[in-house]
């Protein structure tokens, strides 16, 4: 038996508000009822009766209820779904479910409230002021890059010496708390450190541990640079006890023609590994330069069309990107804790203020992209999937066959949306 919803009203609360009532016919809940029934005699045994024979109006007498509370928990969403399908409402966030009223052999009936996807129209979306940032890769930036090359190429071999500039150091790192004592779950397992990379988080922690030897275990205070991207990092002390496995010495190759042939056949000599390095540095600064301007005709689409957000709508992104955060965190760190505490979950300023730019950007984008009739053409975006998986080093056919054909989808239509705006807008160039 289908899904059928007997009758639904929606009442307009507010401006994204909605209360939609909700009545789902009473033999469709029975059936669903007495086939749970059937199902769970199958696997019952009770003493008295063999496996699967225990008579159907005893399953229904003793675990009528139970069984019935359950078929309405797992169906629940299956008829809000179906509710909001037929009312045509988008919900922006999960729906809460309140006033659930059923008795057996009656219709049941609930309220859901909700707060609908904002539906807006922007007025202002052309001469948008946008700056274009314009690079010339330099020469130190080529060497640069030449030089993490050369270094990712280091041959290592173990020592049995005291720890110099230049080693690799593997060793186990347990936090300890003011005391001296260990934090339970946070140990972190055989981590390698480049000692003397100009990239060191904590210069103060390779000037504690230099000098420390293979088994040798040694309680060291440091703090992380404060010029970390990560803010959560940045200046923070940290205590730990650094237990030594290993300690290798690395040998840097020389950067010559045998060293580019090494890398690959494409590259004959030192001067074709320098092409490629110049032309992979300036991709990057393209890449950086659209999204700069991405990034300002977002802004300035926010600045120019005011509008509001359901709090709900908010709310639940904050928590998508927590819980990604949390996931994200415990992987990093071997955890495996439960994190489903929303309920009481904070978010500072600078957290909201994040969501509603990511939130209204995205509406912005999708608004003008409807009101402009921009659409995705099956030709480019079979073209579109054949770039994708040139890229990416997948096969067309099984990209195509993936979930992520939607993303892609959506992916290409927003760029054409910003190559929309982008040609009605008014650039100054900055050279950085």
């Amino acid at each position: 038996m289908g899904i059928r919803i007997v009758k639904t009203n929606v009442i307009e609360k507010g401006k994204w508000e909605r209360e939609l009532e909700v009545e789902v016919a009473a033999d469709q809940i029975e059936s669903e009822v007495s086939k749970a029934c059937r199902n769970y005699q199958k696997q019952l045994e009770i003493p008295g009766f063999r496996k699967g024979k225990v008579p159907l109006n005893l399953v229904k007498r003793r675990y009528g209820d139970a069984i019935r509370g359950n078929v309405i928990s797992d169906m629940l969403p299956n008829w809000l779904e179906e509710a909001t399908r037929e009312t045509g409402l988008v919900p922006a966030a999960p729906p809460k479910i309140d006033k659930l009223e059923h008795e057996p052999g009656q219709a049941l009936t609930f309220t859901a409230v909700l707060d609908i996807w904002p539906e807006i129209e922007v007025e202002k979306y052309e001469g948008l002021e946008v700056t274009k940032v314009v690079h010339e890769v330099t020469e130190e930036e080529i060497e640069r890059q030449l030089a993490e090359i050369q270094n990712g190429q280091a041959s290592e071999r173990s020592v049995e010496r005291p720890l110099e500039s230049g080693d690799v150091l593997i060793a186990d790192l347990q936090r300890l708390d003011e005391g001296g004592l260990p934090i339970i779950g946070e140990k972190f397992e055989e981590r390698h450190f480049i000692i003397g990379s100009a990239e060191a988080p904590s210069p103060e922690f390779e000037e504690k541990v230099m000098g420390i030897q293979t088994g040798e275990e040694r309680q060291v205070r440091f703090a992380y640079r404060d010029d970390l991207p990560n803010e959560e990092l940045a200046g923070k002390q940290e205590h730990f006890r650094v237990s030594v496995r290993e300690i290798r010495e690395r040998e840097v190759p020389e950067l010559d023609d045998e060293f580019a042939k090494d890398l690959g056949d494409q590259f004959q000599n030192m001067e074709d590994l320098r092409q490629h390095v110049t032309a992979q540095l300036r991709r990057q600064w393209e890449f950086m330069e659209r999204q700069k301007v991405r990034s300002d005709l977002i802004a300035e689409l926010i600045k120019k069309n005011s509008f509001d957000l359901p709090e709900s709508m908010i709310e639940n992104y904050l928590r998508s990107i927590r819980k990604e955060q949390d996931h994200d965190h415990d992987h990093d760190h071997d955890h495996d804790h439960d994190h489903d505490h929303d309920h009481d979950q904070e978010y500072s300023e600078e957290e909201r203020a994040s969501a509603v730019r990511q939130l209204k950007g995205y509406l912005l984008i999708e608004a003008v992209g409807k009101q402009a009739g921009i659409e995705v053409e099956a030709e480019e975006f079979e073209q579109h999937l054949r770039e994708r998986a040139e890229q990416s080093g997948i096969d067309l056919e099984n990209l195509q066959r993936s979930a992520r054909v939607d993303e892609l989808q959506r992916e290409l239509r927003e760029n054409k949306v910003f190559d929309f705006l982008s040609e009605r807008a008014t650039f100054k160039e900055e050279t950085v």
